[in-house]
């Protein structure tokens, strides 16, 4: 069965591999709509300001990919080269098109993913005014997002433990939603949770008018959605692609003859993703809404009557947060470690990359994980390490917002955890004789294992995601930022040049600044993957954390004769292990951020409705230089040296303006 053309959506997209291709690719993305309700309650009753509220949100997450809904075919100069040609001057990839040579092709079926996601929220909270200096707050929340479900009912996920027929009935199979022979018949296919209780205490205490101290404690969540990407359509959306089995001495199909066939969706087959990567929501992990316990303690202090000065301590650990560390279906590492013992490094990296029919793999007694494994038509790398794997039925079980192998796994993993601790001091002064600034010093520390909730990055190590847990990409342990306002003392009411021209013409001049200055973000080093049971990068094994900034030739670090890292400071790697550093480390730090921004700015009033305003900025006033990263990979040639510049050079503006 083929696909109808349709035109309206997209042309057919042809390319060339020497010339310019035509037609274009139709929608692809996700729709997020949404809509809500809302409504607060408020009451007060002697002492007692309480508050109430009632929130439903309907948020829908429909994913869309037709970008090759009306079919697309690829024309290479091999095939009217000579056979095994690797070289533009031997053929004509528009010579291949006259004759309809294809040498790949395919198409998209239809494919739309609309997913709702439904959340309730109710709150009740007490403002206390126990006395004109204490204040005691008081609130209870509960909040839950049910599970997913396809408002067209088309939802599919991954069961660890449903047999599947197309692997003789090993455990590990799709489960369809809704109704129907080979559906579950239920429309959500993963457990509600329902355990969002969020209490929240608070009091503020001020012994006398100038000075208020306050403290408060609570548990909150956020709210589960799609993040983007579409996911959990297997059976119902394909891509079928086509390509010449042999460098174009058989084309991969005839253009006249259309693609070869193929079978259209739906298909509630539990073997439909067989050999491929899926989708898993996990269980309940798709409901569990990421929790955060917090804490703050803050003493605030007026100095004058327009300046203030506060200490403030805040913490939050969260827990549940969505990530993307879990990869189910890694190869155990207990395999890789056992047959480093028995054969060695080199010995057990090739063991795991041999057929599991070789003598290597018999002669190891390595089992085959069910009878077809070994079917040729199958098309899975037959290897050791995937028939080790949980699920050899399977290359990636993807439970992250993008997967391996760009399969959108939705929201499955909520494994991540993160603690953050700040302690502040600001100061602040509204407006009077003339200035005003925000004041603040910021020193922080940020742990985490999941820096974003949209992230592919999955552990080093499946089993051992300890490793994971390190300094935060974001940490910044000190930071201190200076926002000024000062109005010149210069004009009418001022204190000198108080009248006449000179007086309109130099008074109510402004002057801004904005200075920030930072510490560097944490660095990590990564190394190329020597290993089979792993997709991604892998870190170095190292002896310690120290000494791996490279020494300067000169005063100060210069990217033109110095490394910023010393690849002597790592041990010769082996070539079959895991590496022991965390992702980043603590003690390794990018450059830090020196920054001023200054402004000038006048109005000058013409007549009582007209006015001219004239601004001049500068950014970077001091034109400073942030270097750039370094090359952080420990196999690159050019592995510790800085090539790019992360802030712009100093950069001056002015404007004028006229009201009229």
């Amino acid at each position: 069965m083929k696909n109808v053309v349709n035109c309206n959506l997209n042309f057919p997209l042809i390319t060339f591999s020497d010339e310019q291709g035509w037609g274009g690719a139709a929608f692809n993305g996700t729709e997020q709509p949404m809509w809500a309700i809302k409504d607060d309650l408020i009451y007060t009753r002697g002492k007692h300001n309480f508050k109430f509220g009632y929130a439903f949100q309907s948020q829908r997450s429909a994913g869309i990919g037709e970008q090759d809904i009306s079919g697309a075919a690829g024309f290479s100069f091999m095939g009217t080269g000579v056979p095994g040609s690797s070289s533009f001057t031997s053929g004509s990839s528009f010579a291949s098109f006259l004759l309809g040579w294809a040498d790949s092709g395919g198409t998209d079926s239809q494919r739309y993913t609309p997913q709702d996601y439904q959340y309730f929220g109710w709150y009740a909270q007490d403002d206390w005014h126990i006395s004109s200096k204490l204040t005691i707050n008081l609130g209870l929340r509960y909040e839950f997002t049910l599970p997913p479900f396809s408002l067209i009912n088309q939802y599919t996920d991954f069961s660890p433990t449903t047999p599947n027929p197309g692997v003789n009935n090993y455990p590990g199979a799709l489960i369809f939603a809704c109704c129907g022979p080979g559906t579950q018949n239920k429309k959500r296919l993963v457990p509600g949770w329902y355990g969002g209780i969020g209490p929240r205490v608070g009091a503020a205490y001020s012994p006398d008018g100038k000075t208020t101290l306050r403290v408060a404690f609570g548990r909150s969540f956020s709210r589960v959605t799609s993040i983007s990407g579409s996911g959990h359509y297997e059976g119902y959306g394909i891509s079928p692609r086509f390509t010449s089995p042999d460098n174009d001495i058989t084309p991969a199909f005839l253009l006249d003859s259309g693609l070869p066939p193929y079978r259209l969706p739906p298909f509630t087959d539990p073997a439909f993703q067989n050999n491929l990567s899926t989708d898993y929501w996990n269980g309940q992990d798709a409901t569990r809404s990421p929790e955060n316990l917090y804490w703050t303690f803050s003493l605030q202090r007026q100095l004058t009557a327009n300046t203030l000065i506060e200490g403030v301590y805040d913490a939050t650990v969260g827990t549940h947060l969505q990530t993307g560390l879990l990869n189910i279906n890694q190869t155990p590492t207990s395999y890789l470690n056992q047959f480093i013992q028995q054969y060695g490094q080199q010995g057990a990296l090739n063991l795991l990359r041999a057929s599991i029919t070789s003598p290597l793999a018999q002669a190891a007694g390595i089992p085959i994980p069910y009878p077809n494994f070994t079917n040729p038509a199958v098309q899975l790398i037959q290897t050791v390490a995937q028939a080790l794997r949980p699920y050899p039925q399977y290359q990636s079980i993807a439970t992250a917002t993008v997967g391996t192998g760009g399969i959108g796994g939705g929201n499955g993993d909520h494994s991540g955890h993160s603690t953050y601790q700040a302690l502040s001091i600001r100061a602040t002064r509204r407006f009077s004789s003339g200035l005003t600034f925000q004041w603040n010093y910021t020193l922080s520390k940020l742990l985490t294992d999941s820096d974003t909730y949209y992230t592919s990055n999955q552990a080093e190590d499946q089993y051992n995601r300890r490793l994971e847990k390190s300094i935060g990409a974001f940490d910044e342990t000190h930071s201190l930022k200076f926002s000024t306002v000062y109005e010149l003392p210069v004009g009418p009411g001022k204190r000198w040049l108080s009248r006449g021209f000179a007086s309109r013409l130099f008074g109510g001049w402004r002057l801004g600044g904005i200075q920030t200055y930072g510490s560097g973000f944490p660095l990590g080093v990564t190394r190329n993957n020597p290993l089979p049971i792993f997709n991604g990068p892998t870190r170095p094994l190292i002896t310690s954390y120290t000494g791996w900034r490279a020494p300067i030739s000169g005063s100060k670090f210069d990217p033109n004769k110095d490394k910023y890292l010393n690849i002597a400071a790592f041990p010769t790697q082996p070539v079959a292990l895991f590496g022991n550093e965390t992702r980043f480390n603590p003690k390794l730090r990018s450059l830090p951020l020196f920054n001023e921004n200054v402004s000038l700015a006048k109005s000058f009033h013409l007549t009582e409705t007209k006015r001219l305003d004239f601004r001049f900025e500068g950014f970077n006033l001091f034109n400073r230089t942030q270097f750039g990263n370094p090359d952080l990979n420990l196999n690159d040639s050019t592995f510790g040296v800085i090539t790019s510049q992360a802030n712009t050079p100093r950069q001056m503006q002015a404007a004028m303006k006229l009201y009229w």
